[in-house]
């Protein structure tokens, strides 16, 4: 009884963790947040949209650090933050797949396949 009472526990601690971590990287962007939505199972995949602007900064060997508002299909905003291993061309669009924080990879694409929803908040 003792046990199961102790695995319980762990359970709910674990759960509650999960929650938490999920809550807590919401609307954040970064490399922490992006490794917990990385491993919670509790957070989904999705895409989101950006219309490229100037690198926030470029770092060793080229890279282009980019912080800026993300929309998805249905016009909900967040947080992103993502590397590309060059400067991108400005005022493109890009469709970013990712699990919250967490950026799987990106395409460009074209205004046309931007969601209208997305397209009225990025431009």
């Amino acid at each position: 009884m003792k046990l199961v009472k102790t695995i319980g526990i762990f359970l709910l601690l674990g759960a509650a963790a999960l929650f938490g971590a999920k809550a807590y990287t919401q609307n954040q962007s970064g490399e922490l947040p992006g490794v917990l939505d990385q491993l919670n199972p509790l957070v989904t995949e999705g895409e989101v949209y950006v219309k490229t602007k100037e690198a926030n900064e470029v770092i060793e060997h080229g890279i282009a650090v980019y912080k800026q508002e993300a929309v998805d299909k249905e016009g909900k905003k967040r947080a992103i933050t993502f590397t590309a291993d060059h400067e991108l061309i400005q005022d493109r669009y890009l469709k970013i797949y990712n699990k919250g924080a967490h950026v799987e990879t990106y395409e460009e694409v074209t205004k046309d396949q931007v969601p209208q929803q997305a397209l009225d908040k990025i431009g």
